[in-house]
């Protein structure tokens, strides 16, 4: 956990765990040749029992000569800005200021007093909560530059090492109230379960440690089977599908818990029945159909590919129609385009994608220009029968951002032209065909 010449911050609060490990430590840090540094951080909760909670931490700083730091947080702020509990809200702000001190002070390491019954309140609170491996695997001994040296260590340990050295200390009174689930857990489970079976932190504990090296043997085994059947692009994960349809259920749930890692960060708030929807769309799902993920991303099944990908804010199309006239032009602003129509005797396609040749005989003047609507259909060129215009723009691989700005061009309630893609197979010249219609479009300056 600490190397030789390392710098250790300790998180201090002022309870028997906290004030122990610094204790500890301090007996202990020539041995280990550290620097100690300790930090408070003030939740803005509970008032006087709060700030004398900071007092009792500056105070026991200052007895052992360890450098000391407070940090203060607004947590009912956070908690309503990011709709959080008050739990959940006072854990993240508190690491965020740890680690924001730590990098301040140019800390190696930042020790936490976590004990045995805290891993064991979390393995019950995760098991209640239908957890998988990586859940009841608990707390880490080590997670980044975390360290939980006490972590073996029960509760009761703690506390006869604060009377044995005469080490002052604050309870704090919040841990009475059973209406937070950890404190019904250590006030009413775990008392209850001791009298089943009296080793049952231990025993939680050991389920920590079985299940934390199975966890990270599922998650080596995940790596590299997303390393074999994923394409990594700027921004996105490609997941082969069929590949990914061979594999065991619980490495394509990994697979894909890992590939969502990669573009997020992190597996928070990723649920089962999400992942299992997943499962399902990369499986059997219809092509074009999507599912949308925590942390702003999205996956959607392409022709063969499961694309995870951040969700882009769509852009407004315009609801609007507008006549373009044979011959004629129409200039669109809202879509930063012009669109000219030309009679013509040209049979020969242009090879330009902004341009389009139309059988004459086929189309019934004036056109019509739009962006796409809900079951819109169409034939595209070189195919038989009527696609979805959604299933086009997957297969044609159209960005999602930019499906709702693409123009069309109709002919009466027929679109004949998907302005940058493909003309209606329907409306395409042919040997017979005597007059063409030329469309262009040009970019309004």
């Amino acid at each position: 956990m600490i190397a030789p010449r390392e710098t250790v911050l300790v998180a201090i609060s002022g309870g028997p765990d906290s004030t122990a490990l610094l204790h500890a430590l301090v007996q202990l840090r020539s041995r280990f040749r550290c620097q100690l540094r300790a930090c408070h951080v003030h939740h803005g909760l509970r008032g006087a029992d709060a700030d004398a909670d900071a007092k009792q931490a500056a105070d026991l700083a200052k007895s052992l000569k360890v450098p000391f730091a407070k940090r203060r947080a607004d947590v009912p702020a956070y908690a309503r800005a990011h709709g959080l509990s008050t739990e959940a809200a006072a854990r993240a702000l508190r690491y965020q200021l740890l680690e924001s001190a730590a990098d301040r002070l140019r800390a190696n390491r930042i020790a936490t007093g976590h004990t045995a019954d805290d891993q064991a309140e979390t393995v019950l609170l995760n098991i209640i909560r239908g957890a998988g491996p990586q859940g009841l695997s608990g707390i880490p001994l080590v997670r980044g530059r975390i360290i939980r040296p006490l972590l073996e260590v029960t509760r009761q340990q703690v506390e006869q090492y604060c009377e044995f050295h005469k080490l002052p200390h604050r309870l704090d009174r919040s841990n009475l109230d059973t209406s937070f689930r950890r404190n019904r857990i250590r006030q009413e489970i775990l008392p209850a379960l001791a009298g089943i079976q009296p080793k049952v932190v231990a025993g939680l504990g050991r389920l920590a440690h079985i299940l934390r090296a199975e966890n990270e043997f599922m998650a080596d085994q995940a790596a590299h089977a997303l390393r074999e059947i994923a394409a990594q692009r700027p921004g996105e994960v490609g997941i082969a599908c069929g590949p990914f349809a061979v594999l065991p259920r619980a490495l394509q749930r990994r697979v894909l818990r890992a590939a969502i890692a990669r573009l997020k960060g992190d597996e928070l708030d990723v649920d089962l029945e999400r992942i299992d929807a997943l499962v399902t769309l990369a499986t059997s799902g219809r092509t074009g159909a999507v599912v949308e993920l925590a942390g702003g991303l999205h996956a959607e099944l392409t022709y063969g590919e499961l694309v995870i990908a951040p969700t882009v804010p769509q852009p407004h199309a315009p609801d609007r129609e507008w006549t373009l006239p044979v011959p004629g032009d129409v200039p669109i602003p809202d879509l930063g385009i012009a669109i000219s129509a030309r009679r013509s005797r040209a049979k020969r396609p242009p090879p330009h994608p902004t341009t389009a040749l139309l059988d004459a005989a086929k189309i019934a003047p004036p056109l019509t220009v739009r962006t796409r609507r809900r079951g819109d259909r169409f034939t595209p060129f070189g195919m038989k029968g009527t696609v979805k215009l959604q299933d086009f723009f997957v297969n044609a691989k159209v960005p999602r951002s930019e499906r709702s700005r693409v123009p069309l061009v109709l002919s009466g309630d027929e679109i004949i032209w998907v302005i940058g893609y493909r003309i209606n197979e329907r409306f395409k010249v042919r040997d017979k065909t005597r007059q063409t219609i030329r469309l262009e479009v040009t970019r309004l300056n």
